[in-house]
């Protein structure tokens, strides 16, 4: 019985370990599917709306206003999803550069812009300024560039190009 139990405690640290190790290497995978989903979100679920509004000629507001507010609750949970430990070293399918953690200033102070540009739209959409929404919709979709360079399948300074 005396050798029993430290041969079940060995054997507990090993399945232990050998889960958090298991555990270790796929949250990575994991936290880039997340973020994966969050930027493959943001076209259809929040800005496209607000683009086909400005586009007709006769914007929303209230359309703008909502959908920028929405992008914006959004928006707070992106940058959680760019941990170190998570670029294409250790997730051959992240499309995310290097220069992310690198350059982490940098990044943050690109996403802070996309935050501001969309808030910005917000508000001005809410106090009913037209003319500030269009020159605010210029603003937001240079900020989304700061990242990538333009549409889904295209590269930029904190994405690769899609293969």
């Amino acid at each position: 019985m005396t050798r029993l139990v430290p041969a079940l405690a060995l054997a507990a640290t090993i399945v232990l370990a050998g889960g958090t190790i298991s555990f270790a290497q796929t949250a990575p995978a994991q936290i880039v599917k997340e973020r994966q989903d969050a930027m493959k979100k943001m076209w259809p679920d929040f800005y496209k709306a607000i683009a086909v509004s400005i586009r007709s000629g006769n914007p929303d507001l209230p359309l703008i206003a909502a959908q920028a507010a929405k992008a914006g609750e959004h928006l707070k949970t992106v940058a959680q999803l760019f941990p170190p430990g998570t670029g294409r070293d250790v997730v051959p399918t992240t499309r995310a550069k290097p220069e992310i953690w690198t350059q982490r200033a940098e990044f943050e102070a690109t996403l802070t812009a996309l935050v501001d540009a969309t808030k910005a739209i917000g508000d001005d959409a809410k106090s009913g300024n037209v003319d500030k929404v269009k020159a605010d919709w210029t603003t937001l979709a240079k900020a989304c560039g700061g990242c990538h360079g333009g549409p889904e399948k295209s590269g930029g300074k904190f994405r690769f190009e899609e293969d």
